[in-house]
């Protein structure tokens, strides 16, 4: 029996075992909806599979830092309008100074508006001090010893960061700087005509119109200084976008690599699961047959 039916029982052996191997692997992918569970199994789509999941996680990893860097400055935009309505209040404060028995109460005001205006640059956001550069843990405004000598001088002895502009880098090798420091032009001139007029030096009405032009020219800088800080914003939310339909593409294309169709594999699956059937029955049969029954 052996010599008569070996070749044959372990070819049909063989064959089943194939069959039943696909078929396992088959219900594996319906019950997965994918064509492997893991690299090896994807065969030649395996690398490009590989280089779209490295490029998601560097999307993803653009995407947060793209947001972080929008939400300080977004922040430093709403400190910049604070600081222009410190300046529209001293701007009103001066134009309504008509007399020399009034520059009194001028001087005091002066020194009210420019202590909000060091506490508005000296916000922390995050931990981080926004207008000091990269001294993120130093507050950048401190006007202990500082003295502003006439109001045309540039005096930024108050500032106490360093210059360096914050900048985030972006996927195609290009940068943007997003940060600025106490010392802009805006904010320098806003500490130097409130601190002179805080000091008392002001003697006479005389100069207001001189302090007036110096705070406007403060206020239209700062106004500025804003609205670039909300172009970027606008310009790192549209990235951001970019980003994120970028992820969406590249994880529809990883799928249409790892995934399988469904119909198709149920079909499949139905069909070796019909020949595995007739192996087995093909089997049992061989297995029956015994040479001695036709020895008799």
């Amino acid at each position: 029996m052996r010599v008569a039916t070996f070749h044959t029982r372990s070819a049909l052996v063989d064959r089943t075992m194939t069959t039943q191997a696909r078929l396992a692997e088959l219900q594996a992918q319906q019950a997965s909806g994918l064509k492997s569970s893991d690299y090896g199994g994807l065969g030649s789509s395996a690398g490009k599979v590989i280089d779209l999941s490295i490029s998601v996680t560097r999307a993803e990893a653009n995407i947060s830092a793209a947001k972080t860097v929008v939400s300080r400055n977004d922040m430093a935009a709403s400190v910049l309008r604070g600081v222009t309505d410190i300046l529209t209040h001293a701007r009103s404060a001066v134009s309504g100074t008509r007399s020399n028995d009034e520059l009194e109460s001028l001087k005091n005001n002066a020194a009210e508006y420019l202590e909000d205006l060091k506490t508005k640059l000296n916000t922390q956001y995050q931990g981080r001090y926004l207008f000091s550069g990269s001294m993120t843990d130093t507050a950048p405004v401190d006007l202990t010893a500082y003295t502003a000598a006439d109001l045309t001088t540039v005096n930024t002895d108050y500032y106490q960061g360093d210059g360096y502009t914050q900048t985030i880098r972006l996927h195609n090798g290009q940068q943007m700087d997003y940060g600025m420091t106490a010392t802009v032009s805006g904010l320098e001139e806003a500490i130097r005509a409130l601190s002179y007029v805080a000091d008392g030096n002001l003697s006479d009405t005389s100069e207001l119109k001189d302090v007036d032009a110096l705070l406007v020219s403060a206020q239209d800088s700062v106004i500025a200084a804003t609205s670039k800080a909300g172009n970027i914003s606008s310009r790192l939310g549209e990235y951001v976008e970019n980003e994120k339909n970028f992820i969406t593409e590249a994880q529809n294309l990883a799928i249409g690599e790892t995934s399988i169709d469904v119909a198709k594999a149920t079909v499949l699956a139905t069909s070796y699961e019909t020949q595995l059937q007739a192996s087995y029955s093909a089997l049992s049969k061989l297995l029956s047959l015994n040479l001695a029954d036709y020895l008799r």
